[in-house]
């Protein structure tokens, strides 16, 4: 005769089956949110009107899944009241739901400053580096989303050093935009949503950074703080490559 598993036992199974649909649905969330990006990026970069407003258009449908992600997971707590690692797992979701959300809207307002000429108007070294960041971020992006779904905390703990790379290069993409300003004042208007751009880019990693901090809560308890200390600020004159 089988053994009946222990009610405990079974009880943190049904937890866990259920807190791997919600971090699918987060994931679920989390790629809409990258669509908006990669189109935001992509309709800037040409100028292209009609895949800038798609991406506007999808911002409702960002909306409702941040809703329902939210519902479902307080749903999830009040209903079956999880403790301890469960617990965790849960409130790290609920709290990754509030990036998810952030990356998709930084999509959206790069693809709301689209303009029929900034694209091709932007000088080629711009161009190289905006697109180097946005290649970094969407795939740290899409890091951090397979880091939640699978509650691989080292996956997520991988995320930190890419951090550092888009930083630099955020800082970079600011110099060159300022030379070209600090040149030619006329190109003032056409370069003005570059800035703006490298910035959402920089916050667009600064997120997936994020999810990977609520990742490593829900998997190990731990802050950021435990496994990694901050490092000395600087002004950003005084940076160097190898001293960031």
């Amino acid at each position: 005769m089988t053994e009946e598993p222990p009610a405990e036992t079974e009880t943190h199974r049904r937890l866990e089956t259920e807190l791997e649909r919600l971090r699918h649905r987060a994931t679920e969330m989390g790629t809409l949110a990258l669509s908006m990006v990669h189109d935001g990026w992509t309709a800037f970069r040409s100028g292209d009107l009609a895949l800038a407003q798609s991406v506007l258009d999808r911002d409702t449908e960002l909306d409702r899944f941040d809703q329902d992600v939210e519902h479902e997971v307080i749903g999830f707590l009040v209903t079956k009241q999880p403790a301890a690692g469960d617990l965790r797992a849960a409130a790290a979701l609920l709290k990754s739901t509030t990036h998810l959300d952030r990356i998709g809207r930084l999509g959206f307002d790069m693809a709301r400053i689209a303009t029929p000429t900034q694209g091709p108007d932007i000088p080629e070294d711009i161009l190289t580096l905006l697109d180097a960041m946005d290649q970094t971020v969407e795939s740290m992006a899409q890091q951090s989303f397979q880091a939640m779904e699978r509650a691989d905390a080292e996956l997520a703990r991988a995320l930190f050093p890419r951090d550092d790379e888009v930083d630099w290069k955020h800082r970079q993409a600011t110099r060159l935009i300022v030379r070209e300003l600090v040149h030619d004042p006329l190109l003032a208007p056409r370069l003005s949503g570059t800035l703006l751009v490298a910035r959402h880019l920089e916050r667009i990693a600064d997120n997936a950074c994020k999810i990977g901090e609520r990742t490593i809560y829900a998997v190990t308890g731990q802050r950021r703080a435990e496994y990694l200390p901050r490092h000395p600020y600087r002004p950003y004159a005084l940076e160097t490559r190898s001293g960031k």
